[in-house]
């Protein structure tokens, strides 16, 4: 019997509303990323733009042997952040293999 693992990558942009400082931004992304750690069981790195104060690029992974469950996953995350008051999605890339 063959084994499958299903892996799902999204790349997320994000604008961080009402932030004012890199300060600010890096207690927002970090908390952020806790959030999606803790609910949803993923690997969440911040990549591109980390100076910037107002924008965030997120990179998350999760896998599963049901593709299903992969993409309910991710979708979940993205709801998530929308409904997020901090942040708001201006773009995803949703990648699952």
């Amino acid at each position: 019997m063959a084994h499958r693992i299903f892996v799902g990558q999204c790349e997320i942009d994000l604008h961080v509303e009402n932030c004012q400082s890199l300060k600010e931004k890096r207690r927002i992304v970090k908390s952020v990323k806790e959030k999606l750690r803790n609910r949803y069981n993923v690997a969440v790195c911040e990549y591109g733009d980390l100076s910037l104060w107002q924008r965030v690029q997120l990179g998350v992974l999760t896998c599963s042997n049901e593709k299903a469950v992969v993409q309910s996953t991710v979708e979940n995350i993205l709801d998530f952040l929308e409904r997020t008051h901090a942040v708001c999605v201006l773009d995803s890339q949703i990648s699952i293999q």
